[in-house]
């Protein structure tokens, strides 16, 4: 019998397909940015959606998909009480109280979530780190000692 046979409540469908939706809305933005990166690695972009700026935009709506799966998941789990409603046809519960644990694919997205934010992080140290330098490059004037230059 398939999950979505047991559990009848159309609420907790919608409130799954949305948190399914997100998710693979974050898996098509990852594919994206990783898209982006590699095409940035071989060619010589400017500052264009190409470049930084979109490997910023993909990683952000990545990320801000997956965390929204991660807080939605188990606030559907509780309020709709799912748990229950999935454990019924098996028979009586044994336990007086039933707690709620995730597995690793759950917290696989928390780790999809701060590889995002990495990876966002990365480039925008890598991008003051080549900013600085080129300004180092364009002040030479100013080390230069005042009684060697020539007019």
């Amino acid at each position: 019998m398939a999950v979505v046979d047991l559990l009848e409540n159309t609420k907790t469908k919608g409130f799954n397909t949305v948190i399914i939706i997100l998710l693979v809305l974050s898996l098509i933005s990852s594919f994206l940015s990783s898209g982006f990166t590699c095409y940035n690695a071989v060619s010589n972009p400017y500052q264009t959606f190409l470049g930084p700026i979109g490997v910023y935009t993909w990683n952000s709506i990545s990320g801000i998909c997956s965390l929204l799966g991660l807080f939605l998941f188990p606030a559907n789990v509780e309020v709709n009480e799912l748990s229950v409603e999935l454990a019924a046809p098996c028979g009586p519960s044994k336990e007086a109280t039933l707690s709620n644990t995730y597995g690793y694919s759950y917290w696989i997205v928390l780790l999809i979530v701060l590889s995002n934010a990495a990876a966002i992080i990365i480039i925008v140290f890598y991008q003051r780190a080549r900013y600085s330098k080129r300004k180092e490059r364009e002040r030479p004037m100013e080390i230069a000692p005042k009684d060697g230059i020539l007019f």
